[in-house]
């Protein structure tokens, strides 16, 4: 059976989700947010955000250089394959056949995305709190 045979709606991979996800914690990506946080001696941000000394919670994920961006979000996704490499590789599958035939719904697999994203900013929010407020001239937020 293909991969919409198997899952035809959200509520098909849902229900795959919920019985094999497995969930990560902030400590599963620490070891690199942190190294690259601290490599980077807080240069992190785009040149302007940083140079303004008005670096805060509030506006700092905006604010990331593309080169932190792509390292958080890389390890990420190594850290979510790394626990759930089944989940990872369906997910992918459906939003590539749905991409590449435009057969079945787009949004099959959104229940990973939602999550992807929600650990993302979270774990942006706890890299900030832990470590980069520490390199920021004012930590309002």
């Amino acid at each position: 059976m293909d991969i919409t045979g198997r899952f035809p709606n959200r509520a098909a991979f849902d229900s795959y989700w919920n019985e094999h996800y497995i969930p990560l914690t902030y400590e599963d990506v620490r070891g690199s947010y942190e190294a690259f946080a601290e490599s980077a001696g807080g240069g992190i941000y785009n040149s302007d955000y940083a140079g303004s000394g008005c670096i805060s919670k509030a506006t700092f994920k905006e604010n990331l250089s593309q080169e932190a961006r792509f390292l958080f979000e890389d390890s990420l996704t190594e850290a979510f394959y790394e626990r759930n490499p089944e989940l990872y590789e369906t997910a992918f599958a459906l939003y590539e056949h749905s991409q590449l035939s435009g057969e079945g719904p787009s949004d099959t697999a959104q229940t990973f995305h939602e999550v992807f994203h929600a650990l993302y900013e979270a774990f942006l929010d706890q890299l900030f709190d832990e470590k980069l407020s520490a390199y920021s001239p004012q930590t309002g937020g």
